[in-house]
């Protein structure tokens, strides 16, 4: 898929759109950037930004950044580890491609705040189908 029918398809993921509202800020076969702007409906009961919204935000990144090709990729495993509550006000995440190979594939995604914060890191492991 070129960047254009990329995310043209990915205005489709009901969930990502609808329930979280993420924003794709850039897109190439292999890499993604992503953008939250961070509202009341991301807020947990502690007042910050929900664990599972933060993991929406790089597993949404990843499915973008491994779509973006000739292939189709689903999940195979992913890992998040949480360094830093997110307070703040945007929640970008980035990822690009470590080991593209035949079958599987290998993308690191880095979640930060407005501010570059590290907020979470992200190991994802897809399937080329």
């Amino acid at each position: 898929m070129t960047p254009e029918e990329c995310r043209a398809f990915f205005k489709q993921d009901r969930f990502a759109n609808e329930a979280t509202d993420i924003e794709i800020v850039d897109v190439k076969e292999g890499y993604a950037k992503t953008k939250l702007v961070v509202q009341d409906k991301h807020l947990n009961a502690n007042n910050v930004v929900m664990g599972g919204c933060i993991y929406t935000l790089a597993d949404y990144t990843f499915g973008i950044a491994s779509n973006c090709g000739p292939n189709k990729c689903v999940t195979l495993s992913s890992d998040i580890t949480f360094n830093s509550a997110a307070t703040g006000k945007e929640l970008y995440a980035e990822t690009e491609i470590v080991k593209d190979g035949r079958s599987v594939c290998n993308f690191i995604v880095r979640v930060t705040d407005e501010k570059n914060r590290v907020i979470a890191t992200s190991t994802m492991l897809g399937f080329r189908c």
